[in-house]
């Protein structure tokens, strides 16, 4: 027999099944880092309580004007640093892409882009909620938090070095100041009290589940009549109760059953040929029962491999690439975000990112993506060709970071730049912005020297309208190309006017063969060229 309630139905034997999680996008891709700065509880309950007095301008939607006053008045941040807060918090919120292209089209329209930022507004709640979670420590995996009752074992003490875990304990231990900064006193009791606005901004923040394949939001789920009682909620004042909401929260609250650590526990995605052993490597995907909104893929420890994954495979995925080295990883569908993580010697070729591209603690990287927005935290020596929306972000430690335009194309690309609600005329590839608090925590950055810029060739076969690279290159990079294009037509025309003899024109092609093979050979580029083809005749 099923149970209704605000438009939620739940079997009998499910009702007390009720998990609460973390939303990975804000803690995995909205945290700026220590050179960002960080908010205090009560200058943002000042924030909230201010955008309030402000009517329209300000609540229950904060505009853009309303914030920069309070962020350089009081707050004391830069007009920079202002609009970068607002833009990534509208970068890693969920919004629907087509919202998202008609934003991107405003913006390519105005040529005075504080026109567009002024038209601009966010949920306070929610927003609120994110500048308070740029208070995440810079957590030591070595010594993280301890959130718990996992007995001593040396699983539990792996998950515990996780960045996933750390999050999670972070929003645990801070659950009741997160609360508290969305609570109203209650003017006759002096009770704090929780209104509904209040908790449709938590969604922001969490994720519910009731079983495990029912989802719904925090409000449905809080008002149903087997949880209403316990959650705190009054019919009354449509209301809730601070303390016993709180204590409700508490006791569902769990790790994300479809995050990383919950992959990793799980068995290797087989239609991945790159894995030639079970000693080594990981593919984990939860596409076959996991929801739209909850699709994750994790490769792990890819050691000296090629790997390939499809848009069946990875479409609208969150992708997490860990612990790689030595290896070509291309993965060309349209996804919700990728996150690189202690990674080394790689090539990561991106299809179209719908919110962010974060890099951390990798070094000799190249990364080829289109993005809304790149993260770089940690990271040295890496290489980026970049169609991106908004301006990329270097935090603390980075070093010898090099920016150059995208390079490359395959036939299903501005498909899936459209699907992810982006246009290909918006590239800010060469302006990054740094966030430094010190001289030791500097940040180093160039753009590629158009002699060594390279356009990359996709060795696979995909169907698909585009012919070439969505968006044109810089002049100075064309005219290299052009004159390499020339040098090669010289060549070709020099061959052909000497006019060889069979047995010249054989040993000359041996030669440049032998050539090409030594070259192939010390650069690593001969095994990845065994291991697609290996992958093509698994594929036949």
């Amino acid at each position: 027999m099923a149970e209704e309630g605000a438009g939620l139905r739940v079997r009998q034997k499910e009702k007390t099944s009720v998990v609460i999680w973390p939303n990975p996008g804000p803690l995995e891709c909205g945290v700026l880092g220590s050179g960002a700065g960080k908010f205090t509880l009560n200058s943002l309950k000042k924030l909230l309580s201010y955008a309030k007095g402000k009517g329209e301008q300000g609540y229950p939607w904060l505009s853009y004007s309303v914030w920069s006053h309070v962020a350089k008045s009081r707050l004391h941040l830069s007009e920079e640093l202002a609009w970068l807060f607002f833009e990534t918090f509208d970068v890693i919120i969920d919004v629907d892409p087509k919202e998202r292209l008609k934003f991107q089209t405003l913006l390519s329209r105005h040529t005075l882009k504080e026109d567009v930022k002024r038209k601009v507004s966010v949920d306070v709640c929610k927003f609120v909620l994110y500048l308070y979670i740029q208070n995440v420590p810079h957590l030591s995996l070595k010594a993280p938090l301890m959130v718990g009752d996992d007995w001593p074992s040396p699983e539990a003490e792996r998950k515990h070095k996780s960045y996933e875990y750390a999050h999670f304990s972070f929003l645990k231990t801070h659950l009741s100041s997160i609360i508290d900064l969305l609570c109203e006193k209650d003017p006759d009791s002096g009770v704090d009290r929780l209104s509904l606005h209040g908790l449709r901004g938590l969604d922001f923040l969490l994720s519910a589940t009731i079983g495990k394949k029912v989802f719904y939001s925090l409000e449905e789920i809080t008002m149903h009549p087997t949880e209403a009682t316990q959650s705190g909620f009054c019919k009354e004042t449509k209301m809730f109760a601070a303390k016993q909401f709180e204590q409700w929260l508490q006791s569902n609250f769990a790790l994300n059953p479809f995050g990383p650590l919950a992959l990793k526990s799980g068995s290797r995605d087989k239609r991945c040929p790159c894995f030639r052993s079970d000693r080594i490597g990981r593919a984990a995907t939860n596409l076959k029962h996991a929801p739209e909104n909850y699709r994750n893929t994790l490769l792990h420890r890819v050691n000296k491999q090629t790997l390939a994954m499809s848009e069946e495979m990875a479409a609208d995925n969150r992708v997490y690439i860990q612990h790689s080295q030595s290896s070509s990883i291309y993965l060309l569908a349209p996804m919700k975000a990728v996150q690189v993580e202690k990674c080394s010697r790689c090539l990561i070729v991106l299809g179209a990112v719908e919110t962010v591209v974060k890099i951390s603690n990798c070094e000799n990287l190249t990364v080829v993506a289109v993005c809304r927005r790149l993260h770089i935290s940690s990271s040295s020596k890496c290489t980026f060709h970049l169609l991106t929306a908004t301006k990329p972000v270097i935090s603390p430690i980075s070093l010898q970071i090099t920016f150059a335009p995208y390079n490359t194309h395959y036939p299903s690309l501005e498909r899936h730049i459209q699907r992810c609600g982006m246009l290909k005329c918006n590239n800010y590839w060469n302006q990054p912005t740094t966030l430094e608090t010190t001289s030791v925590d500097s940040c180093t950055w160039c753009v590629m020297s158009p002699e060594c810029f390279r356009v990359l060739s996709i060795p696979f076969v995909v169907k698909g309208d585009t012919k070439d690279v969505p968006c044109p290159f810089p002049k100075e990079y064309e005219a290299v190309l052009s004159e390499r294009k020339q040098r090669i037509h010289k060549w070709h025309a020099l061959v052909k006017s000497v006019q060889l003899s069979d047995a010249e024109s054989k040993q000359l092609q041996v030669s440049v063969q032998e050539k090409f093979q030594s070259w192939m050979e010390k650069s690593g580029h001969k095994k990845e060229v065994v291991d697609l083809d290996n992958m093509k005749l698994m594929h036949q």
